[in-house]
């Protein structure tokens, strides 16, 4: 990784698919290099993802390498990746990863270090890929201490509050530059109208180690808890957990919507940009779809940084998917070719043709925020920046922690422990099951999860 790409600023998903679509992409030119190879890619569902399926073409007419993709939702495309490289299946070439995965699947041997396949580019494919333009702290958060880049950032992102200023101005709020956790639960209450299907917040419920869990573990960090202390002693039993565990029940029972433990990313996302909530609390790529051409409501949307607790102020993260390259991939030089196409300058450009600014891959690559096309759609690009500044991808508590990574806590376990405490968390808001009871589960499945890896008796 390059001294230049280090000191550069750290800047950091929608419809549902519930079957396995395979697509081979066509029109293969055997003068272009590709040999007749083909390669499968194994890819979250999300917006992004299902645009380079859909320009996937392209590359194949320029190299002659065919692309098939094996596409699922997040939860279900993490399981089908790890059951298969993790038995050397052989099955995909290339995998999208999360900031969690990333290096993990390095170290475990899954995938293979990316930065001796950049050093293997000749000058001319060296300067035309740029790797200096890849934003330094996006880059750090898909790699590993020991091995390097682990993926190569697709897109990155952070946090933030995303509201409807009509409705704000409406009712007479004015939302804080940096508001509090309480605040947005006064504001989420008086927005909430169950008669007209407008709920206060739209903010995830739906179990999972990448769902519910990338929200909540932001508000446990506000307000001043974390997920274990420096000598890997589980931490679902402090105070400061159990009063960010009945704040988000409260939230979610008071003004979130109905059934909220059904509703992830995807259907918060379309809660909000259908016009039927308030408040929206999730990942900053969010704002191109609400400032998009089939928002209903483009031009009306308010942004601001994410919420502070009594705990901890920078509760950003950094989050997002890469692209990775299995150790069984038996065409790893055209997986890497596909890789660096889809992450190039070129590509983000072959995106804005062909679906518009507000489409293209962001919070990858330093040149994208530069472009005056991408400010001039984007209002809420400075903030975006303004936030990406200040989050610490290793520093993620109040107190020191013996991991890093923010909302996804980058180590083998949290898949495991994630999963099931997502669950508890889920259940939780969905009931009226005791605090203490949650906590005390909780508390278990991470101690268990901490003696089963090694890391404490």
């Amino acid at each position: 990784m390059s001294q230049k790409r280090l000191r550069r600023l750290a800047v950091p998903a929608a419809v549902v698919i519930l079957a396995v679509v395979l697509t081979g992409c066509q029109g293969a030119n055997p003068s272009g290099g590709g040999d007749g190879k083909k390669i499968v890619i194994a890819s979250v569902n999300n917006g992004p993802m299902m645009t380079m399926q859909e320009l996937a073409p392209e590359f194949t007419k320029e190299t002659g390498i065919e692309v098939e993709f094996v596409m699922l939702t997040e939860n279900d495309i993490r399981s089908k990746i790890q059951q298969d490289v993790a038995v050397n299946g052989g099955q995909f070439d290339v995998v999208t990863l999360g900031t969690s995965d990333a290096g993990t699947y390095l170290d475990s041997g899954w995938t293979v270090p990316l930065d001796p396949m950049f050093e293997k580019m000749d000058a001319d494919e060296k300067a035309a890929y740029d790797e200096d333009d890849l934003i330094a702290g996006t880059v750090s958060a898909f790699s590993s201490e020991k091995q390097g880049m682990a993926a190569i950032p697709l897109y990155g992102e952070s946090t933030m509050t995303m509201y409807r200023k009509d409705l704000f101005d409406a009712a007479g709020l004015t939302m804080p530059a940096q508001p509090t956790w309480d605040e947005i639960y006064d504001f989420a209450t008086q927005l909430n109208d169950p008669a007209t299907g407008q709920v206060g917040i739209a903010i995830r419920g739906k179990a999972g180690y990448g769902e519910n869990m990338y929200i909540h573990n932001t508000i446990q960090y506000a307000y001043g808890a974390q997920i274990a202390d420096d000598d890997w002693n589980a931490g679902y039993d402090s105070p400061e957990m159990a009063e960010a565990w009945e704040f988000y029940r409260k939230l979610q029972k008071d003004a979130g919507a109905p059934e909220a433990s059904s509703n992830g990313y995807t259907e918060t996302l379309n809660l909000m940009s259908s016009g039927k909530a308030a408040i929206y609390y999730d990942a900053t790529v969010s704002a191109d779809v609400f400032e998009g051409a089939d928002s209903a409501v483009a031009g009306k949307m308010g942004y601001a940084l994410s919420p502070a607790g009594p705990g901890k102020g920078n509760t950003q993260t950094v989050g997002g998917w890469g692209i990775g390259l299995t150790s069984s991939s038996k065409n790893q030089d055209a997986a890497f070719k596909f890789m660096t196409w889809v992450t190039s300058k070129d590509y983000v450009k072959l995106v804005a043709e062909k679906k518009g600014w507000l489409n293209v891959l962001t919070g990858a690559r330093a040149s994208t925020y530069q472009a005056p096309e991408y400010q001039a759609v984007a209002p809420y690009a400075s903030l975006v920046l303004e936030s990406l500044e200040n989050v610490d991808f290793t520093h993620p508590a109040v107190g020191d922690t013996p991991y890093v990574g923010n909302s996804l806590p980058s180590i083998p376990e949290w898949s495991g422990m994630g999963e099931k405490i997502g669950q508890i968390l889920a259940e939780y808001i969905s009931g009226s099951g005791s605090t203490k009871d949650a906590l005390a589960n909780a508390q278990k499945v991470a101690t268990d999860a901490f003696v089963d890896g090694g890391r404490t008796k």
